[in-house]
């Protein structure tokens, strides 16, 4: 009884910090500093041909920021594929999908997918590809 106890109050705690997270302000932008990274870079302005080594008056000082770190948005590396009958019943009729043919093996991977992962590792007809969005 006791390892159900304290698998209710850990369920409670991850509930708990998912709401902080979302609503608390605090919360939110130590998360984003967790997240993020920045740093500052000149962009000169002016004729290029009659710029001397220095900066000049005119340029403008900007702060670049990442959002996510490195590797943030995991990459599917095996992906799993339904038939076109399942794709029928739990896609919308209008979804877009990116189209790959190789060696008479066809694949259509979801638009709204990729753009949750960005990246999909796979074998199609054989050939090994990387399929962004």
């Amino acid at each position: 009884m006791d390892s159900d106890l304290a698998r209710v109050l850990l369920i409670l705690s991850l509930i708990a910090l998912g709401v902080a997270f979302l609503t608390v302000p605090a919360v939110q932008q130590f998360g984003r500093r967790l997240l993020t990274s920045s740093e500052q870079i000149v962009v000169p302005t002016g004729d290029p041909d009659s710029r001397s080594a220095s900066l000049g008056d005119g340029d403008v000082s900007l702060d670049l920021v990442t959002l996510l770190g490195f590797d943030a948005i995991p990459a599917i590396l095996d992906p799993e594929f339904v038939t076109a009958a399942e794709a029928d019943e739990q896609m919308d009729a209008d979804e877009q999908v990116l189209g790959v043919s190789i060696n008479g093996e066809n694949r259509a991977y979801s638009i709204p997918m990729l753009s949750r992962h960005e990246i999909v590792n796979d074998v199609v007809g054989g050939v090994p590809i990387a399929v962004t969005w």
